[in-house]
């Protein structure tokens, strides 16, 4: 089944450390089965949802396809698209509208989607929590990084995250707010794009080079254009943190906000995490960015430490 682009409803180019990015190819995937990003020419807000990836079918046997078009429903649910309707829902996932109807219904007579009467729309209901708080609980560093990070974030006037890699996205599993005017939206499960932030960058670093390989296929189809820059600075962050445990970058997610992270691998040695520290350009200076990256990995080691039976 064709596959439409997940984002019909987004735009995308970005600035980026070398200068102005090269247009996208809006049609590029569109009879993939993975949803990818489509992109206009228009300079936007930040776009949360440009990691999301939604499967509704595979040709592997083992490849069950009425699950994920249950769970792909759930995905379409983004910060900037908390309630969508039926025919929304079949756009972002390719779905036939009978099917997303299905669903729906399904889904909300299951707790998680709730039915909006009055708008004609669904939202997220509480039931999701649900299948991330087992996840969430059983997270030794969010809990043991917390109070160091709510003291570096007081202290810098910046904010510190903690992220998992997820897909093609960054997760975040803990946030300490610095900033006098922080971004309310960084909560746990926050999402943010794994090739256009600091933090998804050291992510990158800190795999090893057989999965960075594949990775790299993937995002080769995903950014078919823009590849070229992309692998350049994906490869400069690598020599980054290669030689000072650290790599930054300067508004390639936001206009005038900068960013510092460094990649912290869980011991179980599959777990790619990285804790960042995020301001504007005035707080988060190259010189600053410099000292807080130290920071960020003084602090990573005495997580490690923790975490040490």
């Amino acid at each position: 089944m064709a596959k439409r682009d997940l984002d019909e409803r987004r735009s995308a180019n970005r600035p980026i450390e070398s200068g102005p990015m090269q247009d996208r190819n809006p049609d590029h995937n569109a009879d993939r089965k993975v949803g990818r990003p489509r992109h206009s020419d228009k300079m936007p807000l930040p776009d949360y949802a440009e990691g999301v990836q939604i499967r509704t079918e595979d040709d592997d046997l083992r490849f069950n396809n009425a699950l994920a078009r249950g769970l792909a429903i759930l995905r379409a649910f983004q910060i900037d698209t908390p309630l969508l309707g039926n025919v929304e829902l079949a756009a972002i996932t390719g779905l036939a509208k009978p099917t997303v109807s299905r669903l729906t219904f399904t889904l909300t007579q299951l707790g998680y989607l709730r039915h909006r009467e009055e708008l004609g729309k669904y939202e997220l209901a509480a039931g999701v929590v649900s299948l991330a708080y087992p996840y969430i609980a059983n997270q030794a560093a969010p809990t043991l990084a917390r109070p160091l990070m709510q003291e570096m974030a007081a202290r810098t006037r910046t904010n510190i995250g903690l992220g998992v890699a997820e897909g093609l996205s960054v997760l975040y599993l803990e946030y300490a707010l610095g900033e006098l005017t922080p971004n309310r939206r960084q909560r746990v499960g926050f999402r943010v794009p794994l090739v256009r932030t600091a933090m998804g960058r050291a992510c990158i670093a800190a795999m090893g080079r057989e999965e960075r390989n594949r990775l790299y296929e993937q995002l080769r189809e995903t950014y078919p254009r823009e590849w070229p820059v992309l692998h350049d600075q994906l490869e400069h962050a690598v020599e980054q943190v290669q030689l000072k445990g650290y790599c930054i970058a300067a508004g390639t997610f936001q206009r005038n906000t900068n960013s510092v992270a460094v990649p912290f691998v869980h011991a179980d040695g599959r777990t790619v995490m990285a804790f960042n520290s995020q301001a504007s350009a005035q707080v988060n200076t190259p010189k600053a960015m410099a000292r807080h990256g130290k920071e960020l990995l003084e602090l990573a080691e005495t997580i490690r430490r923790r975490m040490t039976p």
